[in-house]
């Protein structure tokens, strides 16, 4: 009788803990369901990897820096919608977990989950499911149906301000060629590098400026003199 070969659940991990990934890293050798296709420990790296590996699972501590991680993955979940987003975090704060899932993520676990009901999230994520705790319904449950009250950060959820990171002279290419007017195809072609990086480096712009879109990022980087349209780079 011929066996089917099942396609591996392809995995990304980012944390910038290298002791979680370690542990990670330890959980996940030698399961046959899931192929690690990356490691990332911070924000910009994950997106940029998301882009060009296309996991299946990102599995993912949003705490990762000074940079909102709830903000990167609103923009993620619009980048690339198939890829499902678990949430692995130290964290737990009905609130932000509230967001998180209001965002689109298919699970939120904290860091003392079991190896079996991690490597069962992951795979329910896979097959485009959600996977909620029942311990944590109940707390969603009361959270929503509380009198309303205003909702205000938890003592050591992080508080944004808005993101100031500088653009990497790469970044800088790519978005000087889409003031320029230049699409995916034409810009990987320009530069040399492949679409589903160019769309990583765009993705990963938008992340920094705090946009959604190219007309946002292209506004927003003319105005605080990043790019020019005389193409010279500042």
């Amino acid at each position: 009788m011929e066996t089917h070969k099942q396609n591996k659940i392809r995995l990304l991990i980012a944390n910038a803990h290298d002791v979680v990934l370690e542990g990670l890293c330890s959980i996940l050798a030698g399961n046959h369901e899931i192929e690690l296709v990356g490691l990332a420990t911070s924000m910009p790296e994950t997106i940029r990897l998301v882009g060009e590996c296309e996991p299946d699972v990102l599995l993912i501590d949003p705490h990762m820096s000074e940079m909102d991680g709830l903000r990167a993955i609103e923009l993620m979940r619009g980048e690339w919608p198939q890829i499902a987003i678990v949430v692995l975090t130290a964290h737990d704060h009905e609130e932000y977990m509230l967001r998180l899932l209001q965002a689109g993520v298919s699970a939120y676990l904290t860091l003392q989950v079991k190896r079996a009901l991690l490597i069962h999230v992951i795979r329910t994520a896979a097959q485009g499911h959600i996977f909620l705790h029942p311990a944590t319904i109940n707390r969603l449950f009361t959270l929503m149906y509380a009198p309303t009250v205003a909702v205000v950060p938890a003592k050591d959820e992080p508080v944004f301000e808005k993101e100031t990171a500088a653009l990497t002279g790469r970044e800088r290419e790519v978005l000087l060629l889409v003031a320029h007017g230049e699409r995916n195809k034409e810009i990987a072609a320009h530069l040399g590098i492949s679409e589903p990086t160019v769309k990583s480096h765009l993705a990963t712009i938008y992340y920094k400026l705090g946009v959604d879109s190219r007309a946002s990022a292209v506004a927003t980087a003319l105005e605080r003199g990043i790019i020019t349209l005389q193409g010279r780079f500042l």
